[in-house]
């Protein structure tokens, strides 16, 4: 039996890994809006990108640490299209600072969608944890359709031999596990709060409490 276990934890294991690998985003998604889940910083500027690029109309970047005024992302020049940029960031750019993990991401965004009457999300974070967000959101916003668009992450990563490079496969490895926490949680059907709230940032202007704030008022 504990043979078998272990076959079958591996055989899970390999799969997951694989998927991650072999994933893809849409070459021309399409949703109501867009949320970036904060991480690693391609996640944000490629979020950034896809508002551009109109793929939704409005773009929650979940899970900003409230003494962060601006993600540094936000303001990074994206090549031959900075005024628009900018015009976006003036109209249609939200933070979210609830979040405090991948759960919260999911309650912090389909909060948000609610608000706007929002229905369906194109869901941008790193490869790895698209499985884990996926889960999440499912078990947390169930009523959502998510559009996953997973981003090659800056880190130094080999995702085509992935078995054979520790550093990747270390990280696939903790996010396995991971990720088979969030899928006991679906199963269980058990709706875990977003956390704690952070500790209080310094006084700054601030939306009313649960509503994410216009990126440009912060300007």
């Amino acid at each position: 039996m504990a043979i078998l276990g272990i076959l079958a934890a591996g055989g899970g294991f390999y799969r997951f890994a694989e998927g991650i690998r072999t994933q893809a985003p849409s070459p021309s998604p399409r949703a109501d809006a867009i949320v970036a889940l904060t991480g690693d910083e391609d996640r944000i500027m490629t979020a950034m990108r896809l508002l551009i690029e109109q793929r939704g109309s409005r773009l929650l970047v979940s899970g900003v640490h409230p003494a962060t005024r601006m993600p540094t992302e936000l303001k990074r020049r994206i090549a031959g299209s900075d005024r628009v940029r900018l015009q976006m960031i003036q109209c249609c750019v939200d933070i979210g600072r609830e979040a405090l993990n991948t759960s919260g991401n999911a309650a912090e965004a389909g909060q948000w969608a609610a608000t706007h009457g929002f229905r369906v999300l194109i869901v941008v974070t790193s490869s790895y944890h698209m499985p884990r967000s996926l889960t999440e959101f499912r078990r947390i916003a169930p009523g959502l359709i998510i559009e996953p668009y997973p981003v090659a992450t800056s880190r130094s990563l080999n995702y085509g031999r992935w078995w054979a490079h520790r550093p990747t496969l270390r990280l696939l490895a903790g996010e396995y596990v991971k990720y088979l926490g969030a899928v006991a949680r679906q199963m269980a059907g058990a709706v875990l709060p977003i956390g704690q709230s952070r500790p209080a940032a310094p006084p700054q202007p601030t939306a009313p409490a649960g509503v994410a704030e216009t990126a440009g008022s912060l300007r």
